[in-house]
């Protein structure tokens, strides 16, 4: 189909735009504007669908039982290491070497190593149960069933990655994303029971992914001969134990606030930390584009030229924070009426993005194998934010979780830019 004149010329003019702009970010932007629309379209849809229920969950759940459902997602997030993510890693690297028969053989190591993630979660169940506590007790006896289906019929993903074909995931995962918030926010809009919330939180998930890895199973090539390499197995399971520590670190602040401070603070706090956490989420779609640009960048080049690039996103993410201190008061009136106390939180909370570039730092290092020094970033940085968070949270509480999120942002920052200044160390030129 041809396109119509007006069109090619107003894409011949933001292409020109685009050119333009390159003299003042320092960055190739078309390669930018080209290569993150569909992963800015599928992130853009999850936000959107995140804010729809966070919406919904803040003035249709009493606040306890929100608190209560954010406690339950917490630790599932930490149990979701069982399910080992790191295999889903060495799967997209199968794909693109073109061997997808050794995918389907680590879907199905996948399928099996995931129920250690069904023993945490059944270990939980029997834990709260033991201390009278039979809501929380069945809460977890769903997730033990519900998880490994979920994480295992998500594979689906890497397939497509692998194949580089990304604009069909990011339609796939949209549809997945806005059929499950509607359900969701149907279920809510009827009950406020946390075990129907639960059920209704994995069920349709479930569901539809398998029914897209149903479709691509049937649908594979055939005929190709099968390979085993436990090697890439065992690398799967070691990038998820590598981040055993960063996965705890990302869910310790709401466990203490709910173990120290109840339900209802942990409800105020989650609401006060979705929206600046979502603007984050947003970013890191930048990190994923710039992964492949890295990749065949000299370490020469990365050590000249990305700390310059990395202070001009500074720049742009302290005007996102300073609109953001003008809009929360605000939107939170409008959208949580019911958590206007959570505004100033929020705000000061926002502050942690100043730190988020930095992390450009840990993609260059990993994209140039500096593995080493990403050994000792995933122990260390961790490491000090849970100890962070143990020592200040119980002294300060909600204002302890958000002080600790900025101070652990703000180190893990340090450590970033200290061990990118030793794996790109400056060479001193030879004496003539």
């Amino acid at each position: 189909m041809k396109i119509p004149d007006h069109l090619d010329n107003l894409k011949g003019q933001f292409k020109s735009l685009l050119v333009w702009s390159q003299k003042y970010t320092k960055t190739d932007m078309v390669y930018l504007a080209k290569g993150g629309f569909w992963l800015t379209a599928s992130q853009g849809v999850s936000i959107l669908a995140g804010f729809i229920l966070l919406v919904s969950f803040a003035n249709l759940l009493p606040t306890e039982t929100y608190g209560t459902y954010r406690y339950i997602l917490a630790i599932l997030g930490v149990i979701v290491i069982g399910t080992f993510p790191g295999i889903n890693v060495v799967s997209i690297k199968t794909v693109a070497e073109e061997n997808e028969e050794q995918y389907w053989q680590l879907l199905s190591k996948k399928a099996l190593f995931s129920l250690l993630s069904s023993l945490l979660s059944f270990l939980t169940s029997v834990y709260y149960l033991l201390n009278h506590n039979e809501i929380l007790s069945l809460a977890f006896l769903i997730v033990g069933f519900g998880l490994p289906l979920v994480y295992t019929s998500g594979m689906y993903e890497a397939l497509l990655y692998g194949r580089k074909n990304f604009k069909r995931a990011a339609q796939l995962n949209m549809l997945n994303k806005i059929i499950v918030t509607a359900f969701l926010v149907l279920t809510v809009y009827f009950t406020d029971n946390i075990i129907i919330l639960i059920l209704a939180y994995f069920i349709p998930e479930t569901i539809i992914q398998t029914i897209y890895l149903t479709y691509f199973f049937k649908k594979r090539p055939t005929g190709g001969a099968p390979s085993t390499n436990n090697q890439l197995t065992k690398f799967g399971i070691h990038l998820s134990m590598m981040d055993v520590l960063k996965t705890v670190a990302g869910q310790i602040d709401k466990m203490l606030v709910f173990h120290y401070l109840g339900a209802t603070q942990l409800a105020i706090y989650a609401i006060a930390t979705t929206p600046p956490s979502q603007i984050k989420n947003l970013m890191q779609n930048l990190t994923t584009l710039a992964f492949p640009k890295m990749s065949t960048a000299t370490a020469d080049s990365l050590r000249e030229t990305l700390p310059n690039k990395l202070f001009r996103l500074e720049m742009v993410i302290i005007g996102l924070i300073i609109i953001y201190w003008l809009a929360a008061p605000v939107f939170f009136p409008l959208f949580f009426p019911k958590y206007v106390g959570a505004i100033l939180l929020s705000q000061v909370y926002a502050l942690s993005l100043i730190f988020f570039p930095r992390t450009f730092l840990s993609t260059a290092m990993t994209a140039q194998l500096k593995q080493k020094e990403l050994y000792f970033i995933r122990i260390i940085a961790p490491t000090l934010r849970i100890i962070i968070f143990l020592l200040v949270l119980p002294i300060w509480g909600m204002w302890g979780a958000v002080i600790g999120s900025i101070v652990g942002n703000a180190l893990t920052s340090l450590i970033y830019t200290y061990f990118f200044a030793k794996a790109f160390p400056k060479t001193t030129p030879p004496l003539s």
